[in-house]
């Protein structure tokens, strides 16, 4: 019987996220409310408010399940790497843009952005610092893989590249959501030449 209950709970709170993305994507946050999640999840607003206490709470929760989903896509390409480390490294920029852009679109990243920054020490930031730290260590796996292959030096910190390669992406994920004349072509055409300049300067055999 209790599995049964937890059942229908999960139940309900996937349909009200499923419902809190649709609204969240093509009214957009400001103009969303418990009660418009509620009724598209064919819930009661009370059961939102037990489940995710605010309208903060479930857009948490929907970065929480992204988050999860793109890390599964990150460990499959580590797994799977390119030969190139330039192709590798553009490769796991490109599965972070597309996962992150086909889940929320802009103008909820800009929210959920500024709203990590704003509330830094709470449980929103939090969570969205976990995200950065678990791609960071993805990264330095990749990059320990072209180590191995003696395509990148032996004296490489691959864990500092990493993080200066995520932040370069992270920089350019940040100009694309800040910039609305800023096309896909474009992020993707600036993300890998700056990688490229970075993975060069680290003295990579293959640049």
């Amino acid at each position: 019987m209790s599995g049964l209950r937890e059942h229908k709970k999960e139940s309900r709170r996937q349909r009200i996220l499923d419902a809190a993305r649709e609204h969240f994507r093509d009214r957009g946050y400001d103009a969303t409310t418990i009660e418009t999640i509620a009724d598209s999840a064919k819930v009661s607003a009370v059961t939102v408010y037990n489940h995710y206490g605010t309208k903060g709470g479930v857009l948490l929760a929907l970065v929480s399940r992204s988050d999860d989903l793109l890390i599964e896509k990150i460990e499959d390409l580590v797994g799977n790497a390119p030969a190139d480390p330039l192709e590798a490294v553009a490769s796991f920029s490109n599965t972070i843009n597309e996962h992150a852009f086909s889940y929320l679109n802009r103008e909820i990243w800009r929210h959920v952005t500024a709203t990590s920054i704003l509330e830094g020490n709470t449980e929103f930031g939090v969570v969205y610092r976990r995200l950065d730290e678990s791609l960071v260590v993805q990264l330095e796996r990749f990059l320990q893989t072209f180590q191995a292959r003696d395509v990148l030096p032996g004296a490489c910190d691959c864990k500092t590249a990493a993080e200066v390669l995520y932040n370069v992406h992270n920089a350019r994920f940040l100009d694309f959501i800040i910039d609305r004349t800023c096309t896909t072509n474009e992020r993707d055409r600036l993300t890998r030449r700056d990688l490229g300049f970075v993975l060069g300067q680290i003295g990579s055999a293959a640049f």
